[in-house]
């Protein structure tokens, strides 16, 4: 096969797929991409938050952190010492285990 230049659909600029491109969404079942690479990179980029930092606490130690999580998350948010360290009680998020039962159906 050979090269194909496509128009984005978002920046109207062209872009060339390229021979080991159509390869590559065949062998995935995937229809030729309608938008440029920046565009895609772009469309995927969007759903990272790396701009909004927040004032946190950590929910262990109580340090004062900065997350990429807002408080009115309602999960907890630990500090890196804290969600690597040893301290960990295992008995706090333990759950009980029927050996006569395969593990599968227990983690359903």
């Amino acid at each position: 096969m050979q090269s194909e230049t496509k128009n984005c659909q978002n920046c109207k600029k062209d872009f060339v797929i390229e021979p080991d491109d159509f390869s590559f969404y065949e062998k995935i079942k995937v229809s030729l991409p309608t938008f440029c690479p920046e565009c895609r990179f772009q469309r995927r980029m969007m759903w990272r938050n790396e701009r909004s930092l927040y004032h946190q606490e950590c929910a262990k130690c109580k340090a004062k952190i900065i997350s990429i999580y807002s408080k009115e998350k309602p999960f907890p948010v630990y500090c890196n010492t804290c969600w690597f360290g040893d301290d960990w009680d295992p008995f706090d998020y333990a759950v009980e285990y029927d050996s006569s039962k395969s593990v599968l159906s227990q983690l359903h």
